[in-house]
């Protein structure tokens, strides 16, 4: 039977693997160095195939008649009872996981959505799109595996509606952008293309949720790109972890230098042009910088947009009775892998608030999958850029 014996290996690595992989996206929600943070996932990763290779040998001493026979059960070394337990406790979280993936619907308050995808390679020379697209920095191989969609986009427009939003703003729009992350290996050139799809959405603002940048040197990015996006309303941003890495101040500065205002720990009315009351917009960069935003007590009848570069304050959001939070922060896994959907999310929710809408009452939250990361790498979790319209239920 060691066919059968394999396949239990393999699940119980699978497993392993979902344990190890949960303990990691948790112990990423909070803040640490970068170089603590590199460790800790090659830790993980180097410690599943120790985990097969454990298993592969404990098993093959006595085969399967330590599953039936208790005498050999005991007789295991008690490092390898624990090593089994813990894959196939991990197993049944993994089916769980799955079966919550597969299940997953937005919330009834969704009422309308319209999508495209623009693959941003066909509309270039094939025999060029690599060096317009794709730069010669770190991880260019990476960018162009095959099968990446790094270079495609979803642009959508998603229709809620809510209770408490006022009917003198019924209709107001929003477009989010989060996680660029202008490294280098995906050039200026598409980030601009991003741009001018976003300006092409005509919101009524525009909002950044965090992580701008790996490289301090493609701040000079910033004039031809975010520098172009002008809403009616205004541009609001707030920055992420990985801005926290190198130079926040620098980073506020050229966003201020481009009319884009910073939210950071603070919160904002925005005045109807139909003379109703006002919005509050607030921004949260924590727990990496700063604190949650102090929301004026006498505007606890306003309704209440939140920025939060990751899901993980949302229970902060629904506390205060915030009534719509944008973050961004998980990438959507970056990699979903067919069925299982995302493995990597870095949360203390893990894989919960990957991405999507969800309905946590009172508050609406909505989470982008960004539209880079670190490494240029997306597989079955294409970036993402997003409209949100919001409909008032007063306006009868």
């Amino acid at each position: 039977m060691p066919w059968l014996i394999g396949s239990l290996i393999f699940l119980l690595t699978a497993g392993f693997a979902k344990v190890s992989t949960v303990l990691l996206n948790r112990l990423l929600a909070f803040p640490q160095p970068k170089w603590l943070l590199g460790l800790t996932e090659l830790v993980q990763v180097s410690l599943i195939p120790i985990y097969a290779g454990l298993m592969t040998y404990g098993l093959s001493q006595q085969g399967l008649r330590f599953l039936i026979d208790e005498q050999a059960w005991n007789s295991q070394p008690p490092a390898l009872t624990i090593l089994f337990v813990i894959g196939a406790v991990g197993l049944v979280l993994l089916i769980r996981s799955t079966i919550a993936y597969q299940f997953y619907r937005p919330p009834g308050c969704q009422i309308a959505i319209d999508s495209q995808i623009i693959d941003f390679r066909q509309s270039r020379d094939g025999h060029s799109w690599r060096d317009m697209l794709v730069g010669p920095r770190p991880m260019r191989r990476v960018a162009l595996l095959p099968g990446n969609e790094q270079f495609s986009v979803e642009v959508s427009t998603k229709t809620f509606s809510l209770q408490g939003l006022p009917r003198e703003w019924d209709g107001v729009s929003i477009v989010q952008l989060a996680d660029t992350h202008f490294r280098g290996a995906v050039t200026r050139t598409w980030f601009e293309a991003v741009c001018q799809q976003a300006m092409a959405l005509k919101p009524d603002l525009f909002v950044f949720t965090g992580d701008l940048l790996d490289d301090l040197s493609q701040l000079d990015w910033l004039p031809e790109t975010f520098g172009k996006l002008k809403a009616p309303l205004g541009q609001y941003f707030i920055l992420g972890n990985h801005d926290w890495y190198l130079d926040p101040t620098a980073i506020r500065q050229e966003f201020g230098r481009q009319g884009w205002i910073d939210l950071a720990g603070r919160s904002q009315k925005l005045v109807s042009p139909r003379a109703g009351p006002p919005i509050v917009i607030a921004g949260d960069e924590t727990p990496w910088m700063g604190t949650h935003p102090e929301l004026d007590p006498g505007s606890i009848d306003f309704f209440h947009i939140l920025l939060s570069h990751t899901p993980d304050n949302i229970n902060w959001a629904r506390d205060n009775g915030v009534d719509l939070m944008l973050a961004g922060h998980t990438h959507g896994g970056q990699i979903r892998l067919p069925l299982l959907g995302p493995v990597y999310s870095p949360s203390r929710f893990g894989c919960r608030f990957a991405s999507g809408v969800f309905w946590l009452n009172p508050t609406l939250l909505y989470v982008s999958r960004g539209l880079s990361g670190r490494e240029p790498i997306r597989f079955h979790c294409v970036p993402e850029l997003t409209k949100l319209v919001l409909k008032s239920q007063q306006t009868k």
